[in-house]
């Protein structure tokens, strides 16, 4: 007669199981951390760029407007979900602009969204001057 407590053929069992869970949970884990960079990255690209042809054009133009949601859209990001504050209207030689865009990102996974919820509040700033002389 074999006695239970020197029975271990389903310790490897449960390990395997405890392991197994960690693991999954720092792979979706480090797979969304990489999405959420590349939001960020999208969106401090796009404020820059925005900036840049607000400094340039004289303020918040149709130019500026466009290029935001060209740099949005080619990051994967769909403009409609970013909110844009661009400051001030119009601006001449020397004025400070300022881009601040603000976006939801949607978590993915549904290991991270069971930790952090289903989305995560992502927000980029840039300033610049405006190099715009009137004619």
């Amino acid at each position: 007669m074999t006695n239970l407590l020197d029975d271990d053929s389903g310790q490897a069992l449960v390990e395997f199981s405890l392991v197994v869970f960690l693991l999954v949970v720092i792979l979706f884990s480090i797979l969304e951390g990489g999405l959420l960079i590349n939001a960020q990255t999208v969106l401090t690209s796009a404020a820059r760029e925005t900036a840049r042809v607000c400094a340039v054009e004289g303020g918040r133009t149709h130019g500026a407007l466009q290029r935001l949601r060209e740099s949005l859209e080619a990051g994967g990001i769909d403009p409609d979900d970013v909110t844009a504050l661009i400051s001030p209207g119009q601006a001449i030689y020397g004025t400070t602009i300022r881009v601040e865009l603000h976006y939801e990102y949607r978590v993915v996974s549904p290991v991270v969204r069971a930790i952090v919820g289903n989305t995560i509040p992502l927000t980029s700033k840039a300033v610049t001057r405006s190099e715009f002389v009137p004619r």
